[in-house]
């Protein structure tokens, strides 16, 4: 009978162990998923501000290019208007010679150019 005792307190003591490290160890992994959590919650922190840069920087450089091409289009169109500024400036310069001037004179209009030429004076 003692060693039939003997061999229920050793059965009961071996459960009592396996529970015991049974329990350790689901103790554990709730502290293994926790600080998981913990950790998962830090990287999708982490991983948005990325992306959120990342899509900061990305509209910076559309808006950057979008300035450059607009900045091309105004240096052609200051280029265009620099050489129609040049050309009206030789047309004017035609326009106010004296020789044309004259010519338009003398053939559409029917003057002529005087001989002499007399200037009279206050005195």
């Amino acid at each position: 009978m003692l060693a039939q005792r003997k061999i229920a307190y050793d059965e009961s003591q071996k459960n009592y162990k396996q529970m015991k490290t049974k329990k350790l160890v689901k103790v554990e992994q709730a502290k293994n998923v926790n600080v998981n959590n913990a950790l998962r919650s830090r990287c999708i922190i982490l991983f948005v501000i990325v992306i959120a840069l990342a899509g900061f920087f990305i509209l910076r450089s559309g808006v950057a290019a979008s300035n450059a091409y607009y900045l091309n289009q105004l240096k052609n169109q200051s280029t265009v208007l620099e050489a129609e500024n040049s050309r009206l400036h030789l047309e004017i310069a035609h326009l106010k010679s004296p020789e044309r001037i004259q010519s338009i004179a003398t053939q559409e209009l029917g003057m002529i150019v005087p001989d002499k030429f007399f200037f009279s004076t206050k005195n």
